[in-house]
């Protein structure tokens, strides 16, 4: 693929789905799907399963869980509508399965609002980010 169609290509991906894909990471699954572990995406490099938090819509604190595949650093953002990155929370040294964090948006200080959050994962593979919706009530 020209470099011109692929740099065009990605910068309709980040746009489309709120992350960044590394040119390091492929593009696409194999067309076997060997070696991809369930939940896959370009986002993710099927490194971590992102979940919906819960509850949502919630009042005062809800749960973010996901999956990770290896051990992992874990970066957990939050942000306005407007992208302002307005909370952040660090989980080094993960160890690979079910994993959640909690959020209180009172004790950050926080209004009722939609937010989306980010979870940036670090694995000796490279890093991933993959984006997803809340609202607090």
């Amino acid at each position: 693929m020209p470099d011109s169609t692929r740099d065009s290509y990605l910068a309709i991906d980040f746009l489309s789905s709120g992350c960044a894909v590394s040119p390091d990471v492929p593009a696409q699954a194999p067309a076997n799907g060997a070696g991809l572990h369930e939940g896959y995406t370009r986002e993710n490099g099927g490194q971590f399963i992102l979940d919906q938090n819960y509850p949502n819509p919630f009042v005062g604190a809800t749960t973010v869980p996901f999956t990770l595949h290896t051990a992992a650093d874990v970066r957990l953002d939050l942000f306005d509508m407007m992208g302002r990155k307005v909370a952040g929370v660090v989980r080094k040294g993960r160890s690979a399965g079910a994993q959640s964090i909690k959020l209180n948006l009172e004790g950050l200080g926080l209004s009722a609002g939609d937010y989306s959050y980010q979870l940036e994962v670090t694995t000796r593979h490279g890093v991933y980010r993959q984006r997803m919706l809340m609202t607090a009530e």
